[in-house]
């Protein structure tokens, strides 16, 4: 997939607003006057570890931050082979009858899905967004109910879509921080989309339409794997973003700000505290787990332990020596057991700070002894004399 990049080039004012009407994106433009609750949440991609939090499970307007499921799901639908980028889609009536910043897709008009995204993701087009919406759900209320299935799915508890553009911030939509990460780790597997999101400039309709982001730290952050940022007159700024860097990634939401330069400075200030001040580690098994554990009442005398996978923990950078390791396990279980069965538990801590916590089990079945298995091993023991 190949995106046109462009140099320095003037775009004509109408053009610029035309595109970005929608919202208030713009600097100089005025929101409401009232408190801003600057909620944000920081997550660590692969652990899911919340490294900053303010106010993150506020419930706020989300405005056209809600256009990123519409980009999952488009995402989505591409891995499971239902869509490609090269597929040709075609606008509807009410698509064309899309208020806002839009690509002025006419009824009947046709677009490569590719361009389509491109619409949505650096242009914030509602149209574009409509005509993906209508093709997977066949129109845009059930792709909204694909919308809420999708974000239950991901545990987004206190979100709630209504449309697939979030134009105009309809009231009963809305999101907290927290749950916006939650989409963003989610949205930062698809690093198909990330040389889209992370584009400055580009144009559709053979120049007709030029595309420019709103999101300048896409492409002046190290690492950027792009978002979103926008305004609206009840979700307030908002900044939704992502970055790779060494095999770490971090993403942060950072919602319901008063003022453009607010909202960004934050998301690069939670990022550069991530990056900067965290590490995420591995840590292996020690020799002090016991092998096996004692059964009582059981077939057998003792059964193999197992650990789940231990996986990563996110920690301050310079406390890698510093884990310990902290073993729960009985001097002895009872049978019957069932392979899986939980016998115990290890737990790694960072001074008094919990990082990981796993289960230990039963690598076998043992069954409970009964008459008959003591008959039985009774016969053996008088059989081998």
């Amino acid at each position: 997939m190949k995106i046109k990049k462009f140099g320095n080039i003037i775009i004509p004012a109408v053009l610029t607003f035309l595109l970005l009407s929608g919202e208030l994106q713009v600097s100089g433009e005025k929101l409401p006057e009232r408190e801003y609750s600057d909620s944000y949440v920081l997550m660590e991609v692969s652990t899911g570890t919340v490294i900053r939090e303010n106010y993150g499970g506020k419930r706020v307007k989300m405005g056209s931050f809600n256009k990123l499921m519409t980009v999952l799901l488009c995402a989505e639908a591409i891995d499971r082979g239902e869509l490609t980028f090269d597929d040709i889609l075609t606008a509807d009536e009410h698509a064309n009858s899309m208020q806002g910043a839009q690509i002025w897709l006419m009824p009947g008009e046709k677009m490569t899905l590719l361009d389509l995204l491109k619409g949505v993701i650096i242009g914030n087009a509602n149209d574009a967004a409509c005509v993906i919406a209508s093709k997977i759900g066949g129109s845009e209320e059930k792709f909204t109910e694909l919308m809420n299935s999708r974000a239950a799915e991901l545990g987004m508890e206190n979100t709630l879509f209504t449309n697939c553009t979030g134009y105009y911030d309809d009231e009963n939509q809305y999101t907290t921080a927290y749950d916006a990460v939650l989409l963003l780790r989610e949205l930062s597997k698809h690093t198909e989309l990330t040389e889209i999101f992370t584009t400055r400039l580009d144009e559709l309709k053979e120049g007709a339409v030029q595309l420019v982001t709103t999101n300048t730290l896409c492409h002046r952050y190290k690492g950027s794997i792009g978002f979103k940022c926008g305004a609206g007159p009840a979700s307030g700024y908002y900044a939704a973003e992502g970055a790779v860097r060494d095999g770490t990634g971090y993403v942060c939401a950072v919602m319901d700000c008063k003022d453009e330069d607010r909202a960004l400075a934050l998301a690069k200030e939670l990022m550069n505290i991530g990056f900067d001040g965290y590490t995420v580690v591995y840590p292996e098994i020690s020799e002090n787990l016991p092998a096996s554990i004692a059964v009582r009442e059981g077939c057998e005398a003792e059964v193999r332990i197992s650990v789940d996978p231990i996986g990563g923990a996110v920690i301050p950078k310079g406390s890698e020596g510093r884990i310990e390791e902290r073993i729960y396990l009985p001097s002895s279980v009872y049978a019957p057991l069932e392979k899986g069965d939980e016998v115990g538990e290890l737990r790694l801590y960072l001074g008094d700070r919990l990082l990981i916590s796993r289960k230990l089990r039963a690598a076998g079945a043992v069954k409970e002894k009964s008459f008959q298995n003591v008959l039985v091993e009774f016969i053996k023991f008088i059989v081998s004399f």
